[in-house]
């Protein structure tokens, strides 16, 4: 469902941001109406993917296809047609020691995939990867430059003679399909459970996972965030940059936790949290 004025035989060739965009080049504005309305009329781009109701905007050299969701639909067409996305094959330098590698898969340079690791179709894992021990990813996964997945978890006991003693970590990850995962993120095994990423969870940069963790489907997590052991997260839930977590706390589904807070407290279904201790808001 979308309206489109202008010319519809133009050729694009590449994508851009609406104040550098050139001739033969495609962007999208998505800013409140009346600066998209400046953007639009001054942008060089030879199309606009843009709101509705901009029908009467003096820009003859312009075709803007006017949609709900302008930026969604930027990102379609943009994921469409970039060629990493086709990306496959496995870098001489890489030390594969599974057999249990899906079908058009990537492995980058100097990784390093253990022989109890699964890995899933169209899943792409980049450059300095580490994934030890049991560790099962699905489908169309994507793991960011030197990410760690299955390290042992930090666990320790102290002993008759008040010195600390390693808790062994003998469970897995589970990272289930179309998850994405930044870079310098760590994920730790679970110490007797798996550690469990669900169905469509992103992941930004410098993230902590730590062991027997479980995030449920789709849900969000800024960078520079550490989630504690045996969390529980519910589906849908979005985590902001820089947030802590401490361990065994349960979050529910729809939460949102607002930037630099720390969650000392189990969260029900629904609610915003944000402060440090993280405290319910309106």
């Amino acid at each position: 469902n979308y309206n489109l004025i202008g010319k519809t035989d133009i050729l694009i060739s590449k994508f851009n941001s609406i104040s550098d965009a050139k001739n033969g080049e495609i962007t999208f504005c998505s800013d409140n109406v009346e600066q998209a309305k400046k953007l639009i009329q001054t942008t060089k781009a030879s199309a606009v993917i843009c709101s509705k109701g901009f029908e009467k905007i003096q820009n003859v050299n312009l075709t803007l296809i006017m949609v709900e969701r302008p930026k969604f639909w930027f990102v379609r067409c943009l994921n469409k047609t970039i060629k990493d996305m086709k990306k496959t094959g496995k870098h001489p330098t890489a030390v594969i020691k599974t057999k249990k590698l899906g079908k058009i898969i990537y492995v980058g340079p100097f990784c390093f995939i253990d022989k109890e690791v699964s890995i899933g179709n169209f899943s792409k894992i980049y450059n300095n990867v580490s994934i030890s021990g049991k560790v099962k990813i699905g489908m169309n996964v994507i793991l960011a430059p030197s990410t760690v997945i299955g390290g042992d978890g930090f666990g320790f006991e102290l002993n008759e003679k008040k010195e600390w003693e390693k808790f062994p970590s003998i469970g897995g990850v589970i990272i289930h399909d179309d998850v994405d995962i930044g870079s310098n993120v760590c994920i730790d095994c679970g110490t007797l459970q798996n550690t469990v990423i669900s169905k469509g969870t992103k992941i930004n940069n410098l993230v902590h996972i730590a062991h027997n963790v479980k995030i449920g489907k789709n849900c969000i997590i800024g960078g520079r965030t550490h989630i504690g052991g045996s969390t529980i997260i519910g589906d849908n839930t979005w985590i902001s940059m820089g947030v802590t977590i401490r361990d065994k706390i349960s979050i529910g589904k729809n939460v949102f936790i607002g930037m630099g807070s720390v969650v000392t407290k189990d969260v029900k279904d629904g609610q915003i949290v944000f402060g440090n201790p993280a405290k319910p808001v309106k």
